[in-house]
């Protein structure tokens, strides 16, 4: 039995990997934290399709990015965590702007930003230097992510809006968080 090794931590790995599997990210607070983090943040997955079916002008998604950005670091991000972002190369500007201390991916096309995030990952080497894998997306592409992340006793969370979550991630995961 492997003890977590963040500072403060108590929680065993066999605990970890008993949490409950539905959680929503309003009943999370700081005490739920498990350990180091590995964030792969597909934002444009997070930030989501307009409301009325029109395709995004970029001014309105960047605005949306750059909110939920905030939201998500203020959130989740402690500052010994690892963070991995992915987004189409259009946005390459804002998000190298906006996550300036992290590792940016971009990505073209139909899951380019997914594929770059997949790619970057080593998922060894986060099993060796922290205790949870978080994945912000709910897209289907990172469900092999989530399992090779809990194969190596990683406690694998997902934080997805509630509209995007494909039944693979879920099912991959230890926990899912809704992110609004």
């Amino acid at each position: 039995m492997q003890i977590l090794t963040r500072p403060g931590s108590t929680m065993t790995r066999p605990q970890v990997a008993r949490r409950a599997p539905l959680l929503h990210a309003g009943t999370v607070g700081a005490g739920h934290r498990l350990g180091r983090t590995c964030h792969v943040v597909d934002i444009e997955n997070l930030v989501g399709q307009p409301e009325n079916g029109e395709r995004h002008r970029p001014a309105v998604f960047s605005r949306r990015a750059h909110e939920l950005s905030i939201a998500y670091r203020s959130k989740w991000v402690d500052s010994s965590d690892l963070v991995y972002v992915g987004c189409d190369a259009a946005l390459m500007l804002e998000m190298l702007m906006e996550w300036e201390e992290y590792s940016v991916r971009f990505g073209r096309g139909a899951d380019g930003a997914d594929r770059a995030l997949i790619n970057v990952v080593d998922i060894d080497a986060v099993a060796r230097s922290c205790d949870v894998l978080q994945i912000a997306s709910g897209d289907h592409a990172f469900a092999d992510l989530a399992a090779r992340g809990r194969s190596r006793g990683l406690y694998v969370r997902v934080v997805s809006r509630s509209d995007s979550l494909s039944a693979a991630l879920r099912r991959n995961s230890d926990g899912v968080y809704i992110f609004a």
